[in-house]
């Protein structure tokens, strides 16, 4: 009998057991360690154990939360939030097109505060506000001690209702109006006017929910007033919801073309979005972006842009190609995640945009780029001006402005407007300009401050909205794209390059 071999074999098998059993073991304490794992008991634990042990805990509750947070941090979502009930509530709010407070924009300049805005339904257009009313006192605080002083620095709570006392021109009214804190719906579409006799202007400042119907009775309203051609203004616009965003790009595209598609999971195939609902398929068209165009105002933009329906005019986009959606933990806590990325017709994903103008990378990048496609300020002044510049040239803009409106000047034609605006803003500046080419700035800058006030106390919207083509590069641009012929284009030269225009007679 061969003992040696015996024991080899004997050997091998006891080996085999051992590490059976090892194995087996290994797998229990890896199973145990899943467990721990899937069923939270290793977070659990570790909550128990702070709580208990640490020198300086928090309670329960609050070590739940930021152990939330904290997960939320690893997963580099930079979207990713823990809401708490009001956060949920505002964030809900702002895709519903909820807005909340007064509904009024101000503006300060030359230390006189004016409303640059009135929101339609808002409290302060239901309590009878106008753009351009000067404000003298709000809660009787005489606006100049109040302005710029919030909640927090006088120590009490915002009030609900701001007895506001306006001056309003032409005739110098003192009105007392009472303005009461409320909630109202934010018109998507913020502005709808005619550029010319046949070419619409639409701004769409956010796509929230019905901002395609909004658009839709905007168009067709425009349509009634002999609109043959678009400038679509997404400028400035942060996106909001997908699926508003898809049904908007649809009214300008041919039923059953690709809009968009939600790439949610590794391994899976997107799901497409296709148009449903199509309304003007054939209608000219070009679109205004910039860095703010992001989200869902940039599914219009890459829609319309991949399937040759408009040229972008602008600067590069956000870059914004993903997708967020709210889940309900507990009734006081919801966790908003990035679930899935869109792809544009052409199967892109945006990359977020990184550096500026011509050297940008990332986001759309337009047919045509400017260097700067910002919406212009037209009550701005240069910005090196010493405050007893602006003062002055505010002065003695307001004066003119003030006389033209109480003798009831016509603003039509604008152009002879500026010129016996300039008249009289000429003889309203203070001596000490002396200076030939300080003194043409002043009388160009006074005329323009002169002409935008007018406009706006007499409720010329349109007129404004024309009247600001020849400071706004993006907008002559994108005009000039759907008419070339126009005498608003021809205000300031053309700066389209040859291949935008024959690109331009391709699409139309």
């Amino acid at each position: 009998m061969n003992w040696r071999r015996i024991g080899w074999f004997t050997g091998g098998i006891l080996l085999l057991i051992g590490t059976f059993a090892v194995g087996v073991q290994f797998g229990e304490q890896r199973v145990r360690a899943q467990d721990e794992w899937t069923d939270g008991k290793l977070l659990s634990t570790a909550i128990d154990s702070v709580r208990a042990n640490a020198l300086d805990s928090l309670p329960s509750d609050e070590l739940i939360r930021r152990a939330v947070a904290g997960m939320l941090r690893e997963l580099h979502d930079p979207y990713a939030a823990l809401l708490r009930p009001d956060g949920y509530q505002r964030y809900r709010g702002s895709l519903k097109g909820e807005g909340q407070g007064f509904g009024l924009t101000l503006r300060r300049q030359a230390g006189v505060v004016s409303v640059a805005h009135v929101v339609p339904g808002s409290p302060a257009a239901l309590a009878g506000t106008h753009a351009g009313d000067r404000l003298i006192s709000v809660n009787d605080v005489p606006i100049a001690e109040g302005w710029g002083r919030t909640a927090a620095d006088t120590g009490t709570a915002p009030f609900e209702i701001a007895r506001v006392v306006v001056w309003r021109a032409p005739r110098g009214d003192t009105l007392r109006l009472a303005l009461k804190r409320g909630t109202w719906h934010t018109p998507a579409v913020t502005d709808a006017s005619m550029l010319t006799d046949s070419v619409a202007y639409v701004r769409i400042g956010s796509i929230t929910t019905r901002s395609s119907e909004e658009l839709e009775r905007a168009v067709d309203s425009l349509r009634e007033r002999g609109a043959q051609s678009l400038v679509l203004d997404l400028r400035g616009n942060g996106g909001g919801l997908f699926e508003e965003g898809v049904k908007a790009a649809g009214l300008f595209l041919p039923r059953g073309v690709l809009i968009a598609s939600l790439d949610a999971r590794r391994g899976a195939r997107p799901d497409p979005y296709t148009n449903r609902h199509s309304r003007w398929p054939t209608m000219p068209l070009t679109v205004l972006v910039d860095a703010g165009t992001a989200s869902a105002a940039e599914v219009i933009a890459a829609a319309l842009r991949d399937h040759d329906r408009a040229l972008l005019v602008g600067t590069p986009t956000y870059g914004k190609g993903l997708v967020q959606r709210v889940v309900t933990l507990t009734p006081e806590l919801s966790l908003r995640l990035t679930t899935a990325r869109w792809l544009t017709p052409r199967g892109e994903g945006l990359v977020r945009r990184q550096g500026t103008g011509r050297d940008a990378r990332g986001g759309l990048l337009p047919d045509v780029m400017l260097d700067d496609a910002a919406r212009r300020d037209l009550f701005s002044v240069p910005r090196d001006w010493s405050p007893d510049a602006i003062s002055g040239v505010s002065a003695a803009a307001d004066s003119a402005a003030n006389l033209a409106l109480r003798d009831g000047w016509s603003t039509t034609p604008i152009s002879l407007l500026e010129l016996r605006l300039r008249n009289r803003v000429a003889l309203a500046l203070p001596r000490s300009i002396r200076g030939e080419s300080a003194r043409s700035t002043w009388v160009t800058v006074g005329t323009r401050l002169a002409t935008v006030r007018m406009l706006e106390v007499g409720g010329a919207h349109t007129a404004l909205l024309r009247y600001s083509v020849r400071d706004d590069a993006a907008l002559r641009a994108g005009l000039e794209v759907v008419a070339p012929g126009s005498d608003l284009v021809h205000v300031m030269p053309s700066r389209l390059p040859p291949e935008t225009a024959m690109r331009r007679a391709s699409s139309h």
